[in-house]
């Protein structure tokens, strides 16, 4: 009796189950399926630099590019649900990326639901210093040939202020309440017997058991736009504190923003060839648009604590066209100079640089 007790249990338990999944797939039926739609953007830019290293010239001219090719599309469910899927690639030959992003949302009335290879919400709900001329603070630096300041970092900070975390996590985001909303992410640590087995898409090895948590803010006052962020993110002995302000107005918009890091978990990075890092990147800038044109001011400064580290500042003035839907022209003039204080291989590096270019959205 009690096995057949057991039995009959089990079997109304399935046949419960059963019914629950088709009633639930029977409500929750799509109009239509999902179907990919082409999209991406390519950047070309051209520019030059006057430099000095230690003392020596170091002059010269570079291009630049930046293309990647997106597939995405959706479909709502007769529920209400909203389910989409993105895709994207790297287009450059010397990219050994093939699919660098890629994830599916689920959303509705109860926020947003995201599973895959993208960023996470530290940056999803970052708020930054306004920068014109698609040239960041970061890519000038690059321009003027500096190396990364903090090698091996989760972050990769240095006048970027984003984590650059595209690996395989699971992410949730509240719905806007009062232009406040809220989410979480979170990075696991793959193991387990299955652990090596190719399907499973694990982790770089800094960036497990990763977590990030935000709060961001979205709203106008009558002619006055207000957006602002915090964030955080965690793993093992590392934190990092985010947070950032943007006022518009009239065309203007004026703000900032300031990252905190602390990194002790050097021993468990497998690439890292420093010691731990510690330090502040601050960034700020004023931009105006009217029309087509728009044009902007952005300073950045980094404050790195780790004796290998390699600080840096940026002042940067960009400029904007828009030729027509998705066509920019861009141009950026700006001034370097990076290893303030430092004994690194790139110290006492400073010089100017100008940099132009078309960027297309599609």
């Amino acid at each position: 009796m009690v096995n057949e007790e057991k039995h009959m249990k089990k079997v109304l338990f399935g046949t419960t189950m059963l019914v629950a999944a088709g009633a639930f797939a029977g409500a929750a039926v799509a109009a239509d399926p999902i179907t990919l739609k082409l999209g991406g953007k390519q950047e070309q830019y051209f520019g030059g630099v006057a430099s000095t290293k230690d003392g020596g010239r170091e002059d010269g001219f570079g291009i630049d590019t930046d293309t990647e090719v997106y597939f995405s599309g959706s479909t709502t469910l007769d529920n209400g649900i909203t389910v989409a899927a993105r895709i994207e690639l790297e287009a450059e030959a010397d990219n050994a990326n093939n699919a660098d992003k890629q994830w599916v949302t689920v959303s509705g009335a109860f926020g947003k639901i995201e599973a895959g290879q993208r960023s996470g919400v530290f940056d999803e709900f970052m708020v930054v210093a306004p920068t014109v001329g698609s040239v960041s603070l970061d890519d000038s630096k690059s321009w003027l040939g500096a190396g990364n300041g903090i090698n091996g970092s989760v972050t990769q900070l240095y006048l970027d202020q984003s984590l650059d975390d595209d690996d395989a996590k699971v992410t949730y985001v509240t719905p806007q309440f009062y232009g406040f909303s809220a989410g979480v992410s979170y990075t696991p640590n793959v193991g387990g017997p299955r652990a090596n087995n190719s399907s499973i898409v694990a982790p770089t090895k800094k960036n497990r058991d990763l977590v990030q948590m935000a709060v961001g803010y979205d709203a106008e006052f009558g002619d006055v736009g207000l957006k602002a962020s915090a964030a955080a993110a965690t793993q093992s002995n590392l934190w990092i504190y985010q947070g950032g302000v943007n006022v518009s107005y009239a065309g203007f918009t004026l703000g900032g923003a300031y990252t905190e890091y602390d990194d002790q978990s050097a021993a468990a990075v497998a690439s890292w060839d420093a010691d731990a890092s510690e330090g502040r990147v601050w960034t700020a800038g004023l931009s105006y648009a009217v029309g087509p044109y728009s044009v902007g001011f952005t300073y950045g400064q980094t404050d790195n604590d780790s004796k290998s580290g390699v600080d840096a500042a940026i002042y940067k003035i960009g400029g904007d066209y828009k030729m027509g839907p998705g066509i920019d022209l861009v141009g950026n003039v700006f001034y370097g100079e990076t290893g303030i204080g430092s004994s690194n291989v790139d110290a006492s590096r400073e010089g100017f640089g100008a940099v132009t270019g078309i960027v297309l959205a599609f």
